[in-house]
């Protein structure tokens, strides 16, 4: 019998935020933790600035001047990812989260996201949306286990949407 990680959701300090560049250089493409930016495929410059840029600025919350909360997902003591709210609304919230390739697969998604979405429900938040692509089969499992409502368009992405109970 297996056991179930040990994940929990941490503030992502600056100490913290080079062991997510590390993990994220190391174990994810840059594609799946930044926008497109730069000349050329894999990590650079332009990638960099904007992964510590982020993180320093989404550092201040939900109430921030960003409107937007990073965590580090820790499993078992160690950095696994990323996850993120950023408020949309007075009462929503977007979610979206990445895991080192080693680390997925192994039930720390569904914690951090059921951690997430315990945050959210303490922020007074009634709605959390996310988006994914038709082909993350993987981001489409986790958001229906979390009660997400799933909707498709014809350009291939998918909405979900969790509503939260008071």
């Amino acid at each position: 019998m297996s056991r179930s990680p040990d994940v929990r959701l941490a503030d992502v300090d600056e100490a913290m935020l080079d062991q997510l560049m590390a993990l994220a250089m190391t174990d994810a493409s840059p594609d799946e933790v930044t926008p497109p930016l730069g000349s050329g495929p894999g990590w650079n410059a332009e990638r960099i600035d904007w992964f510590h840029a982020y993180h320093r600025a989404s550092s201040a919350g939900l109430d921030g001047a960003a409107q937007e909360k990073s965590w580090a997902v820790l499993c078992d003591g160690g950095a696994a990812g990323s996850i993120r709210l950023k408020r949309t609304g007075p009462a929503t919230a977007e979610t979206g989260i990445w895991l080192g390739r080693s680390w997925r697969g192994s039930g720390i998604g569904k914690a951090a996201l059921t951690l997430v979405l315990a945050e959210a429900r303490r922020a007074g938040l009634q709605r959390v949306t996310a988006t994914t692509t038709g082909a993350n089969i993987g981001a489409q499992r986790l958001l229906t286990a979390a009660g997400a409502l799933l909707t498709f368009d014809d350009g291939g992405a998918v909405s979900a949407a969790v509503e939260l109970p008071d």
